[in-house]
């Protein structure tokens, strides 16, 4: 078919085409450089990541004080091992639930939680210690729900959940379970309490965030606000930094925060689920959960040096202040982050659909 068509640079219909065109192209370099720019700055070092175990239903890994030992939960049941997964060793096996495990300060005793019964009573959670060979196991808490202990940094006292004034808040005890004290009453459940190494605060989750709260605070500090589920926290031992697990995206992630909330960055981007992050003493490593074979096992991650590094802002988030972020966009940027050839391959798709919609519209205005 002949076209009696001539394309000029002064006629409106050429001029319009190479705009929506141009128009296009600027739309497909600006989304990639955003979205591969965010990908960029997700991007952590790390040396290696190493599964350590074979097992199923391992959960709650944590160091030594030397970094020599992992204490961890496995198909309810305590165990140790060292640290790069060697000499595993059953601790405790009470043939009841055993779990969350945490060495005190210098590494003598192993406190963990496990559940109880009495006679003519309904069973329960209770906290327990014994030694790091598995002897002299020790009933610390009676009668009502108390679990996820973890010791100060000076050893003196005992950070946990407990259900004693009806829901789980959190409380402090001596180690030898006296001198019990409150320090949260929300109306979620609290949980995965854990101290700042300088033994001042305590930061824990409830209701999908990441809180903390001063030993003598009145008011706690929310470090998260979104509407996804961000829990179990644990501070790096410099306290700069806070590792938690959270479910943007779908799958938990790990992520790291910084300690007054200012910024954060997402360190796994698995399509398995990360949780239970904790560090090791000297904070070149984080051991935690993974079901990425299948089954949660104890995984361990070495940081390169300066492997984590978080933005300064100039000012941190102010308390309780809700930001409205749009979830859309931060799903997208997650999914951007997580698979980059993937979200590519499909922006390059609609983008090239969308200009053979132009240039069939132009071809047919001309013939």
């Amino acid at each position: 078919m002949y076209l009696n068509y001539t394309v000029r640079s002064d006629n409106p219909e050429y001029r319009n085409f190479f705009l929506y065109s141009s128009l296009v192209i600027f739309i497909v370099l600006f989304t990639l450089t955003l979205f591969c720019t965010s990908c960029t700055a997700a991007a952590v070092s790390i040396n290696s990541d190493i599964k350590l175990t074979d097992t199923t239903n391992a959960n709650h890994p944590a160091w030594s004080p030397d970094g020599e030992k992992i204490v961890y939960a496995a198909n309810q049941a305590i165990w140790i091992m060292n640290s790069d997964g060697s000499e595993k060793k059953k601790l405790y096996d009470g043939m009841a639930w055993e779990g969350e495990p945490t060495f005190n300060e210098d590494g003598t005793k192993i406190y963990f939680a496990a559940e109880s019964k009495k006679a003519f009573s309904a069973r329960y959670i209770s906290i327990h210690s014994m030694n790091p060979d598995g002897s002299e196991q020790l009933k610390i808490t009676e009668t009502v729900d108390s679990r996820e202990p973890s010791i100060s940094p000076d050893g003196s006292r005992l950070v946990y959940i407990s259900r004693a004034s009806g829901n789980y808040d959190i409380w402090t005890m001596k180690p030898n379970g006296s001198d019990k004290a409150r320090i949260t009453d929300a109306t979620d459940d609290e949980s995965s309490p854990a101290w700042s190494p300088d033994g001042n605060t305590v930061v824990y989750s409830t209701s999908g965030d990441i809180f903390t709260i001063g030993i003598d605070a009145l008011r706690p500090v929310r470090l998260t606000h979104d509407s996804y589920n961000n829990i179990e926290p644990s501070y790096s031992p410099d306290g700069e930094m806070i590792v938690y697990a959270s479910d943007v995206g779908g799958d938990y992630d790990l992520w790291v925060l910084k300690a007054d909330g200012s910024s954060h960055i997402k360190i796994t981007s698995d399509r398995s689920s990360e949780r239970a992050p904790t560090w090791s003493p000297d904070g070149n490593k984080i051991a935690y959960v993974s079901n990425r074979d299948g089954e949660f096992n104890i995984w361990v991650m070495t940081l390169e040096s300066n492997g984590i590094k978080l933005e300064d802002t100039e000012e941190p988030p102010e308390v309780n202040e809700k930001v409205s972020d749009n979830e859309y966009i931060l799903k997208l940027r997650d999914y951007a982050s997580s698979k980059p050839r993937e979200f590519i391959g499909i922006v390059l798709l609609a983008s090239f659909g969308s200009v053979v919609l132009i240039v069939g519209s132009f071809l047919r205005k001309i013939s």
